[in-house]
This record gives structure tokens, C-alpha cells and sequence, in this order.
């Protein structure tokens, strides 16, 4: 049986639920819908991973540039590399891969001294409440999902803003 929450994200059961749902923590979410800063869908139905259409986005460093695909699974750190390549421990400015626009910076990430958690918006207008947000240095797993009325869900930050 297909489940989902209140705003219509997937919920993908990775244990037995209990009786209360929407205080489970072992629910996981799959993004349906996500978009740049200038509104552009950034789903990318054509390279999915474990079974769900990804994140596309765009990336770039000194010397390298490139395109990636991210799971949409809350908590699968899983991507695609389309194109370029990716080094554990090095930050990446990331981008929309069809307007070109930087994605927004939440708050630094504690992973590294220039690290940076970005946003990206759930809606066509960029919504800071209602958004996900990732470090954009490779292998870092610090993210969270940003809702309206909640500060910052599932947050794996190992020290506070």
C-alpha cells in the first residue's frame, strides 16, 4: 500500500510503523517535485536511482565542471555522475542545470571551514520553509528537510547553528 504524508511526499517504511505515523522517524521521504531558484524543475526522470526519479544539478570547481544526479530518497546519499568528476572532501558550487542559477545558501556546514548547506526549494517559488537542504561538499551526509512550522527535520549536524 502506497503511502504519503500530509504535504504528498512518498513514504517509504524502513521498519515496522508504530500506531503514530506522523511522529514516525523511520519513515523516509521521497522528493516528488524540486526546483532552482528561479523556479526551473530540477527532476530528472530520465536517470533514476533505486527506483525514483533523481535531482539534476549542475556543478563546478577550478578546472572542472559538470552534471550530477541525486537520489530523491531522504537519507540515500546515492548519485549519478553524468558528466565530470566528483573528489571526496572538496566543496562544488552547485547550479540549475538549465537556467545556470547558484543555489542559495542556508547556513555553513560544520563538515569543513568553507562548507556551505544549500537549498533547494520544494515549490516554484523558493520557499525556505518549505525546502531540503545538503552540504554541497562530496561524501559530506549532513542535510534535512526545511517545513513549514518545523525548524529543521532529521538534521544530522553534529554541532547547533
Amino acid at each position: 500500500m502506497v503511502q504519503f504524508d500530509k504535504d504528498g511526499r512518498l513514504i517509504i517504511p524502513i521498519t515496522k510503523r508504530g500506531k503514530d505515523k506522523d511522529k514516525d522517524k523511520n519513515a523516509k521521504y521521497v522528493i516528488k517535485k524540486a526546483y532552482c531558484p528561479n523556479g526551473c524543475n530540477i527532476i530528472d526522470v530520465n536517470h533514476p536511482i533505486n527506483g525514483f526519479p533523481g535531482l539534476r544539478i549542475k556543478y563546478k570547481r577550478p578546472g572542472v565542471e559538470g552534471e550530477l544526479v541525486l537520489s530523491a530518497i531522504e537519507g540515500d546519499f546515492d548519485k549519478i555522475i553524468l558528466s565530470g568528476s566528483l573528489e571526496e572532501g572538496v566543496k562544488d558550487e552547485l547550479y540549475c542545470p538549465h537556467c545556470g542559477e547558484m543555489f542559495k545558501k542556508l547556513v555553513s556546514c560544520n563538515c569543513k571551514e568553507d562548507a556551505d548547506m544549500v537549498i533547494i526549494g520544494l515549490t516554484p517559488h523558493l520557499d525556505f520553509n518549505n525546502a531540503i537542504t545538503f552540504c554541497n561538499v562530496t561524501g559530506c551526509h549532513n542535510g534535512s528537510y526545511v517545513k513549514s512550522g518545523d525548524i529543521l527535520r532529521h538534521i544530522r549536524l553534529k554541532e547547533g547553528f
